[in-house]
């Protein structure tokens, strides 16, 4: 878990860089997107919060999953800032993946079936969508409003 939290952070600081130009006033829908993003991120871990208490070592596990779930909405805040729709995608999708995995892990829901191939296929399409939407801001452009228009 300390890895994957670690990486929400660097993509944090990523989404931070020079590379993506922030507007200097954000719209109303994309604070709105934010706030939800937070708020779901907090229902989350209310929701998970009784069945970490139920884990062996929930002592250090509890708020560890506090801190992870605090980082990858951060992380996916961060990068509907970018204004970038590949990578805000790739955040979204970073989260189901995320809360797939959280889900089967803390036994809140019996195994998927499919249940790894489902984490690991939205894993790496992730990580995909956010990798080209990063090359596509190092190469400039402003793809949002590309987007915007069509």
């Amino acid at each position: 878990m300390a890895s994957f939290a670690l990486a929400h952070l660097l993509y944090s600081l990523t989404f931070l860089s020079t590379r993506y130009s922030y507007p200097s006033s954000s719209s109303s829908l994309s604070y709105f997107f934010c706030l939800l993003l937070w708020l779901l991120g907090g229902g989350l871990y209310a929701y998970l919060f009784p069945f970490l208490q139920k884990t062996p070592d929930a002592a250090a596990l509890t708020p560890g999953v506090g801190v992870y779930v605090a980082l990858i909405v951060l992380m996916a805040t961060l990068a509907v800032r970018t204004r970038r729709p590949l990578i805000m995608l790739g955040s979204l999708i970073f989260m189901t993946s995320d809360l797939t995995l959280a889900l089967q892990t803390f036994k809140v829901t019996e195994p998927l079936e499919h249940g790894r191939h489902i984490v690991m296929t939205t894993y790496y399409l992730a990580q995909l969508l956010i990798a080209v939407g990063d090359i596509k801001a190092a190469e400039g452009g402003d793809e949002f409003a590309k987007w915007k228009k069509s």
